[in-house]
């Protein structure tokens, strides 16, 4: 489906005339061939991600770019049926939503809430059906599900607060309308996610448990009390 290249701090997806959705820093829907994941040194803090990003690959990129504190060597994939998916996994500033009544009323706000932090979770999927733009935002929201589901199980987190995920589609592939939880192509992207995911968990931290989120360096606890209201 894709071709990789991996480094120590870079993994390029390639793939001719992918149509790509990001929700990253450079966000949004891109056809280009390639997608890529970099890792940033410690202590990271620059804000001008684009130039960074043009910097560490030779020109600014067309298609879409993450930036992880997470070394390329835990990157994990998983493929099934007409979808693939690869991700690396740190959870140093994970972010807590409490839900539970009890839960929140003992919540404290976290001690690094603003910024971005050098843990995330990156996900990529591809399909090689052709998904339109309504279909490619399906397969996005269908893998941020999976992998919040996933990081519930394993690490009792949805996610940190950096999280990014990208997904691409084949336009010259068999048309798919839909990417939802009972589509194939959802169904897969959400089984892919989920293993390649747990895959990085236990890489990146040689099959021990993840920290908890009490024990993390960084991180956010949404403290936060709206009104309802009744539309």
């Amino acid at each position: 489906m894709f071709e990789y290249d991996r480094t120590e701090d870079r993994l390029t997806l390639r793939r001719p005339g992918t149509r790509w959705l990001s929700n990253g820093f450079d966000g949004g829907y891109h056809e280009a061939e390639a997608a890529h994941n970099l890792t940033v040194p410690e202590g990271f803090d620059r804000t001008d991600l684009g130039t960074y990003a043009a910097e560490r690959l030779g020109n600014r990129p067309p298609g879409p770019t993450l930036l992880t504190g997470v070394s390329q060597r835990h990157a994990r994939g998983a493929r099934c049926g007409p979808v693939e998916a690869v991700a690396t996994v740190g959870l140093s500033n994970p972010a807590v939503l409490p839900v539970d009544a009890e839960e929140q009323a003992i919540a404290e706000p976290s001690q690094q809430a603003d910024g971005w932090r050098p843990g995330t979770v990156n996900v990529f999927v591809g399909t090689t059906r052709a998904l339109d733009d309504g279909a490619l935002a399906g397969l996005l929201a269908t893998a941020v599900e999976a992998k919040t589901a996933t990081l519930l199980a394993a690490a009792d987190v949805p996610g940190t607060t950096s999280d990014a995920v990208v997904v691409g589609s084949d336009p010259d592939g068999s048309p798919s309308a839909f990417a939802g939880s009972a589509t194939e192509v959802g169904d897969a992207a959400r089984a892919c996610v989920r293993d390649a995911v747990l895959a990085s968990l236990d890489a990146r931290y040689d099959g021990d448990d993840p920290p908890t989120p009490e024990a993390a360096r960084y991180g956010l606890t949404t403290t936060r009390e709206p009104s309802g209201f009744e539309p």
